[in-house]
């Protein structure tokens, strides 16, 4: 059996008639708690779904996986933060690092994320619902064992592991208060991952990825990373 999803969203009819209307209607509500935010915030959750969706496409294309496989992992990605607006808006843009129970609760938002899907979807068996749960449930693991709910690197399938190199990135590139005067660009945040925060990941993946993001970059703005 493949290490990734074989099946093809767009012809597939449960994805099609079940699942798409299911992360659609996720990304808009996503989109309405967004609106309910402070003005002027960077990191807004809807848009850094698209992002991360994209990046793992396109990642999953550069490593010549099939073009099912890479849209499948786009629409599985896509909603891996609509448990963030069963959270209160309040928690979300502080000015100081989340520590303590303000991190602990934040950190909730993968397990509500898994909890809307079982609402909504429990009891329909796909390997798509088996996917798009992993990833909302666990990519903010760690193949280190320092992610959010523990997990060790067995534990993480191929599509997880990818989606958090990803979404790590992603976070890592939006400006926000307690970053400081930290380089925010994508050569420092690629260089940040592959010196600082190596084993958090995947190597391969993580160098599979740094490739695509590198090859992009010097091709919109020109050689230097």
């Amino acid at each position: 059996m493949s290490e990734w999803p074989e099946f093809d969203f767009e012809t597939d009819g449960m994805c099609q008639s079940m699942f798409k209307p299911f992360i659609l209607k996720e990304m808009d509500l996503l989109a309405e708690f967004d609106a309910q935010r402070p003005a002027g915030i960077t990191y807004i959750f809807h848009q850094h779904a698209e992002r991360v969706a994209h990046d793992v496409e396109k990642t999953c294309l550069s490593m010549g996986l099939s073009k099912n496989v890479a849209r499948n992992m786009y629409w599985a990605t896509l909603p891996h933060d609509c448990g963030k607006r069963m959270l209160p808006v309040s928690i979300w843009d502080q000015e100081d690092k989340p520590d303590g129970e303000l991190k602990r609760l934040r950190r909730t938002h993968t397990e509500l994320g898994a909890q809307i899907v079982e609402d909504e979807l429990g009891d329909v068996a796909h390997p798509f619902k088996t996917l798009m749960t992993e990833i909302i449930l666990n990519h903010h693991e760690q193949m280190d064992g320092e992610g959010y709910r523990g997990l060790s690197a067995e534990q993480l399938s191929m599509p997880v592991r990818l989606a958090a190199i990803v979404e790590a990135f992603d976070g890592w590139s939006i400006s926000r208060p307690h970053y400081g005067g930290r380089d925010i660009t994508i050569p420092a945040v690629l260089k940040r991952m592959r010196e600082e925060k190596a084993e958090h990941f995947d190597e391969k993946l993580l160098k599979a990825f740094t490739e695509m993001k590198t090859e992009e970059y010097n091709r919109l703005e020109g050689p230097g990373l």
